[in-house]
């Protein structure tokens, strides 16, 4: 009988952490279609000081880009995204608590606070405080 109450326990706190886990996120772009994720970053990229300190979680590639000419150690981790067709994509910044990042290419999903940097006088989305799922 003990193991039975241990077991129904250990089950209500998984199942009550992952309703914890899902409330927190205020944007799942992975609940939704191609369209509307490529829809909905292009938005965020373009307006994003509507976005900003809401939660969010993506799931897209895992890519790369050196911000620098000189300095080919300066790079930025993206999540890419696509639209239905392919054949456009956005990508968004995001910045790991822990800053451990994948190596290659790969499928991720990120979950983080929506922020904004200025770079060269524009403002730009990206994810702060982020974690890997």
């Amino acid at each position: 009988m003990k193991k039975f109450f241990v077991a129904m326990i250990l089950f209500a706190l998984m199942t009550g952490t992952s309703f914890a886990r899902a409330a927190a996120v205020d944007i799942d772009l992975t609940k939704m279609s191609s369209t509307m994720v490529y829809s909905t970053v292009f938005n965020m990229v373009n307006n994003p000081a509507k976005f900003v300190g809401k939660t969010m979680r993506m799931r897209g590639e895992y890519t790369t880009y050196h911000i620098s000419l000189s300095d080919p150690t300066q790079i930025i981790h993206a999540c890419l995204v696509r639209d239905a067709a392919e054949c456009c994509s956005q990508s968004l910044e995001f910045v790991l608590r822990g800053g451990k990042y994948p190596t290659g290419a790969s499928e991720i999903t990120v979950v983080g606070t929506i922020a904004v940097q200025k770079i060269s006088g524009k403002y730009v989305c990206y994810l702060k405080n982020s974690a890997l799922e």
